[in-house]
């Protein structure tokens, strides 16, 4: 064990060396340069901030990024954030994101401001292509004051392409063209993007989709049933009158292939054929006028809706279908004034929502997915108050939840107050140190409360009416550095490093026993851990590395809790031939050993640290500019390794996807 630790710790110093010498050696060019951490973003306060500004650790995944990774889902695109990973066997839809070791329900999402809520065992929550997305927004931490129930762990908020993202600067009409191929699962992929402007008219019609078959893994062994077929449809209708802005928004995706009931499982059995519909419709107005900053609004109505339809192969032919309907609307306003020597950005509003879920099972009720819906209400205020060098903001959000079961029987009322406060303190340009303090909560799912039925042969469900809420305590101090003009002229240089605990009371656990599974509140469970990220930019070349180390426990029982991800480091970085329009890089990801797991039946499982190592190129043509080809090869090594969140007792059968080849090829016009 001592022999692996200290290897781990070579590598790690090894990738850090490496990071360093290139941007040490470089001394030339003037191109001015941007990281990451310099991207806009509006979800770590409800307002436009930079994201390495902000006294939260939040990341931006743009669309550069998002073209260059070429990634079959939004798991792909955030694997590499520190203190996130990706829980499930590497069936595309079935995976889910963990953020500082919470996921599942615990976790906001949001795309386009609608919240998508549905949360159905081993099913998957992320249904939409990238190749739709303009960018992945990541709020590591807790975040009910400004999103409510679900955001313990955080919240992502994705946002689809507009406009102005496929039409060329001043073209009243224009599209993209997309086609690509890996050798995974043979798989092809293709995307089509058509927009149009007319004065303060503005259309958009998108398209994409990929198909594959199986996957191997990197011991050469098929991944049983990772073959996937899935297709998203995207339209928006946009009028922008004066300081006036609306958009109507319709998004649909459909995924069509075999699978696991408990598909993010390693299990092999239990086979259906599912037919996933995912559609979000949604209205969105906002008004801003720099003459009135006491006035800017915005509204977004919108609908939710999942389908997943499932004929079940093997065993007993039964028809399942699962359903949730989330009808809300989001309305906030922020007013920019000053108090004497304070500045003020005060941002308040409301947020109603409802959620209506239906299981059936060959036409009848079917209690493991109750019939049940809840009514939500809220209101948050948050007030962003400077002061000289100095930045306060506290935050407070009011939730009450109204419950319905199935018979009526056990119908629940409850509210919650989230608050937070952080202060964060300019002491110079560049350095920026910041503490918080946030409490986020989970109400009770309606399947945990009211489930039923079989859970498996000899093993039936147990509904508890009677679960409490989840709440979070999380402490957090930070750092936020920025330089520019380091090694070179024009260059950027961000780092931001934290440190949090956060101390969950009355974490809900699904405990399985010989005859019953039942879901009962643990008393305390603590998670804490060190997170860091540096961004550097030279224009010409370009270096991040990004870590994270998480330590979690069931403080009743004293073992680890199960969904920590093992410590790890993540270094990456190119270099552009500015005069050929190529980009080169790659990407090394070195994760220790996961040693820290709960007992079961008197064993605990490990699982092995391992390494990865990604290349990538990509390139625009001078004399064809509105042309992108990009080739790419993940797990160069084919590497056989397991993330510890879906390893198990007994071993499964194979690993993670091994070495996978990309090529694409994109054209504007």
């Amino acid at each position: 064990m001592a022999d692996r630790r200290q290897a781990s710790a070579q590598l790690t110093a090894a990738i850090l060396a490496l990071a360093a010498a290139p941007a040490m050696a470089q001394t030339g060019g003037t191109t001015t340069a941007v990281t990451p951490l310099d991207a806009v973003t509006t979800t770590a306060t409800r307002t436009r901030a930079v994201s390495g500004d902000v006294a939260a650790p939040v990341t931006v995944i743009g669309r550069e990024e998002i073209e260059r990774r070429d990634a079959r889902s939004v798991m792909d695109l955030i694997r590499d954030i520190p203190g996130v990973e990706t829980s499930g066997v590497p069936r595309t839809t079935a995976m889910q994101p963990i953020i500082r070791g919470l996921g599942d329900e615990r976790i906001v999402l949001r795309t386009d401001g609608a919240r998508n809520n549905f949360n159905a065992g081993h099913r998957g929550r992320t249904f939409v292509d990238p190749d739709l997305l303009r960018q992945v927004e990541v709020l590591r931490g807790p975040a009910s004051t400004l999103y409510g129930s679900g955001a313990l762990g955080g919240a992502i908020s994705l946002r689809t392409i507009e406009v102005d993202d496929i039409l060329q600067p001043g073209a009243a009409f224009g599209g993209t063209l997309g086609a690509g191929w890996q050798s995974q699962g043979s798989g092809p992929r293709g995307s089509l993007a058509l927009g149009a402007r007319a004065g303060d008219f503005s259309i958009l019609g998108a398209v994409a989709g990929f198909t594959n078959n199986n996957f191997t893994d990197g011991a050469g062994n098929t991944i049983p049933y990772t073959g996937d077929n899935a297709t998203s449809l995207l339209g928006k209708l946009g009028w922008t009158p004066g300081h006036h802005s609306f958009q109507i928004s319709a998004l649909r995706f459909r995924d069509d292939h075999q699978i696991p009931i408990s598909a993010n499982t390693a299990t092999t059995t239990g086979i259906t054929d599912r037919d996933t519909v995912s559609e979000n419709l949604s209205f969105r107005w906002s008004y801003e006028d720099p003459a009135n900053p006491l006035f800017n609004p915005q509204v977004i109505v919108y609908r939710t809706h999942v389908d997943l339809t499932e004929q079940r192969l093997t065993g007993a032919r039964v028809r399942d279908r699962t359903e949730l309907t989330t009808v809300g609307v989001d309305a906030q306003n922020t007013s920019r004034f000053s108090l004497g020597p304070t500045r003020h950005a005060l941002t308040f509003g409301t947020e109603i929502y409802t959620d209506e879920q239906e299981g059936r099972a060959n036409g009848v009720s079917r209690p493991q997915f109750p019939s049940a819906q809840q009514s939500i209400t809220a209101f948050f205020i948050q007030d962003e108050i400077g002061f000289g060098n100095f930045t306060l903001t506290p935050g407070v959000r009011l939730d009450r939840f109204e419950q319905e079961s199935p018979n009526g029987l056990n119908d629940r009322d409850s509210e919650r107050a989230s608050p937070r406060v952080s202060l964060a303190w300019q002491v110079t340009p560049w350095l920026q140190p910041y503490v918080s303090y946030a409490e986020g909560f989970r109400a009770p799912s309606l399947t945990e409360l009211y489930v039923g039925g079989q859970h498996f042969p000899g093993n039936n469900f147990v509904a508890n009416p009677n679960l409490r809420p989840e709440v979070s305590r999380n402490k957090e101090v930070g750092v936020n550095l920025r330089f520019s003009d380091v090694f070179a002229g024009g260059d950027r240089l961000r780092i931001r490093v934290a440190a949090f605990r956060n101390d969950v009371d009355d974490f809900i656990e699904q405990t399985v026993l010989r005859s019953t599974t039942v879901s009962a509140n643990v008393a305390e469970a603590r998670i804490e851990g060190v997170e860091g990220e540096v961004q550097y930019d030279a224009g010409i070349w370009y270096a991040g590395i990004g870590a994270a180390a998480l330590k979690g426990d069931n403080r009743v029982t004293d073992q680890p809790l199960a969904s920590i991800p093992a410590h790890r480091v993540t270094l990456s970085g190119g270099y552009r031939f500015l005069e050929h329009g190529v980009t080169v890089g790659g990407r090394i990801t070195a994760t220790a050993e996961q040693d820290r797991a709960p007992n079961v039946a008197g064993v605990a499982q490990q699982t092995s640290g391992y390494g990865l190592v990604d290349l990538f190129t990509s390139w625009t043509p001078n004399f064809a500019p509105n042309v992108r080809l990009s080739l790419a090869v993940d797990n160069l090594f084919d590497q056989p390794y397991r993330r510890s969140n879906w390893n198990s007792d007994p071993v499964p059968a194979f690993y993670e996807v091994g070495r996978n080849i990309r090529g694409a090829l994109r054209v504007s016009f």
